[in-house]
């Protein structure tokens, strides 16, 4: 029996005509011979077809082939009387009723629905084609799916397949088939939810592609040493570094981007290194560029901001300290500060203060010899004027030398003790300062370390510059990620640490080969190298947290 709605209108050409009929009378068009296999129907807007592609019409089209009589029609009414109620049996050629009572149908007609006879139908496999039954599947319907062979679909532009059925769009078993596999090994995945399992095959994932992962180091290897080229001096030295570090961190942002963005749509095998076979100035260099930018901006931009403004106002303090203690240093003869009048008068100074002094001496010899033979003592307010005056000479005496050490420093350079005394009220000018910004800073970094993987991942998904600096992107994709992201944060301090002992080890072993200026370059290379592989477990870390957590961040495969 058709699934077909009785009611439906269909259209027809016929003769390059077009007429419209309910389904329900193309039966009686095709007892009739006015409707033939060939010719195109279609229902409602949807696209033309043969007749003998219609289900429901087949019954038709084959009895009148075989010369059988058309399935009978039963009529219904309003009331809707079941059609299971009324059809008890199905006409044949060769039946022959018991009793001869004509068959009464109910008044008034409203519409007829055609029941046909109950064909032996075997259940289609849908390993095989429901037209061909012996060939099979190569197609299956995206819409009603319907198996079909090679040819059965209709091909358009080459590629592209319809249902003869439906006019749904074919897709290759094997596709179908691969899909699937696909979508049940990704929903297991995610089920399984992110551990420390996925941090071990993110260690193993590089090995997987030994030649990128050679390459790509010495590349990044090669990029980092030339940082190390602002040691020979000179501006074209200072640019040739800064050149050298955003290639590397372009390298090691566009491994970044590519590896989360693979992982997270599901293509867990996929090759950390970008393509370059099909390179491009604007997705292999410049985007992965404004990535990293805007990933360290959006983490430690405010702890930058803190640090600018903290040396601004401490390097002020310090220069106004500066300033205020040159001016009250003695200046020496051959500057422009010099004051021939006020160093004749300081000399006379000197001369005065070292004649009274020698005064005084003597003066308190000859009051100890007169002590000594049993003579009168001076008066106690003498003698307690006489210690004053002492005093002031000594103290004069003080300042003069000090004068002279400040003269001499200017020439020769800083006595040492000159020196800590500078050093320890720079000192403490900066910790004056430096306490509340040290507080705000601490506070600004932490936030940068705990929010750059956030930030990361997001230039990895969304391949976005402004949605990497907009922190509300990264806050709302921690919220999504829970307490995945806190495995994430685990997982990145183990990877630092890691880095951290290496670097000490290489240090301390290659100590001897440290270069002025330069720096110890086979421990930066060898460092480099290390790092490399690092930060590509780093971006499989997250590729494989985006792909767990895919359907709360609704990433589509």
């Amino acid at each position: 029996m058709s699934t077909e709605n009785p009611q439906e209108i269909w259209q027809v050409e016929v003769g390059g005509q077009v007429y419209e009929a309910a389904f329900a009378e193309l039966g009686d068009w095709i007892g009739e011979g006015s409707l033939q296999p060939d010719d195109k129907v279609r229902k409602g807007n949807l696209r033309w077809i043969e007749a003998r592609r219609v289900p429901g019409l087949v019954p038709f089209f084959n009895a009148k082939e075989q010369g059988h009589p058309m399935p009978l029609v039963v009529n219904t009414t309003e009331a809707d009387t079941p059609v299971a109620e009324v059809a008890h049996a199905i006409a044949t050629e060769n039946f022959q009723p018991t009793e001869a009572q004509p068959f009464i149908a109910p008044d008034p007609i409203e519409h007829s629905i055609a029941l046909p006879v109950e064909p032996k139908v075997a259940v289609h496999d849908p390993n095989f084609c429901a037209i061909h039954t012996d060939l099979p599947t190569v197609f299956l319907c995206s819409g009603c799916g319907t198996g079909f062979c090679k040819v059965c679909p209709q091909a358009y532009g080459g590629s592209v397949r319809l249902c003869p059925f439906c006019g749904a769009l074919c897709r290759s078993m094997k596709e179908v088939v691969q899909k699937r596999a696909e979508t049940q090994k990704r929903t297991a995945a995610i089920d399984q939810g992110f551990g420390a399992a996925d941090f071990f095959k993110a260690l193993a994932h590089p090995f997987k592609f030994k030649m990128s992962l050679f390459f790509g180091a010495v590349m990044f290897a090669g990029f980092s040493l030339g940082k190390s080229v602002t040691g020979l001096g000179g501006i074209y030295m200072i640019v040739s570094a800064l050149f050298c570090l955003m290639l590397a961190n372009m390298l090691s942002f566009g491994v970044l981007a590519n590896t989360i963005d693979k992982f997270a749509h599901g293509d867990l095998e996929a090759d950390f290194m970008p393509s370059f076979e099909d390179f491009e100035l604007w997705d292999d260099v410049i985007h992965p560029l404004f990535l990293s930018i805007g990933a360290y901006a959006s983490a430690f931009g405010p702890f930058a901001i803190v640090l600018v403004i903290g040396f601004y106002l401490v390097t002020s303090s310090v220069s106004s300290q500066m300033n205020s203690f040159q001016q009250n240093v003695e200046k020496i003869p051959g500057t422009h500060y010099y004051d021939a009048q006020r160093t004749v008068e300081q000399s006379q100074a000197v001369k005065q203060a070292l004649g009274n002094v020698a005064s005084k001496h003597n003066q308190q010899l000859e009051e100890y010899d007169k002590a000594a033979r049993g003579e009168v003592l001076p008066d106690p307010v003498e003698q307690n004027v006489s210690n004053t005056e002492t005093g002031q000479q000594e103290e004069l005496i003080a300042k003069i030398q000090e004068s002279q050490k400040q003269e001499l420093e200017s020439v020769v350079g800083k006595a040492p003790d000159t020196q800590a005394k500078e050093s320890e009220a720079m000192l403490q000018s900066f910790l004056g300062l430096a306490a509340p910004l040290v507080v705000i800073g601490g506070i600004f970094f932490l936030w940068g370390v705990f929010y750059f993987p956030a930030a990361c991942a997001v230039a990895g998904y969304t391949r976005s510059f402004t949605a990497t600096v907009n922190p509300l992107v990264g806050l709302d994709t921690i919220q999504r990620l829970g307490g995945t992201y806190v495995k994430i944060l685990l997982m990145g301090l183990i990877l630092v640490l890691a880095s951290a002992i290496v670097g000490s080890i290489l240090s301390a072993l290659l100590a001897p080969l440290d270069l002025p200026g330069m720096g110890n370059l086979p421990t930066k290379f060898i460092g480099a190298l290390f790092g490399f592989y690092l930060s590509i477990v780093f971006s499989c870390v997250l590729g494989y947290a985006m792909f767990k957590k895919s359907d709360v961040l609704a990433i589509k495969a």
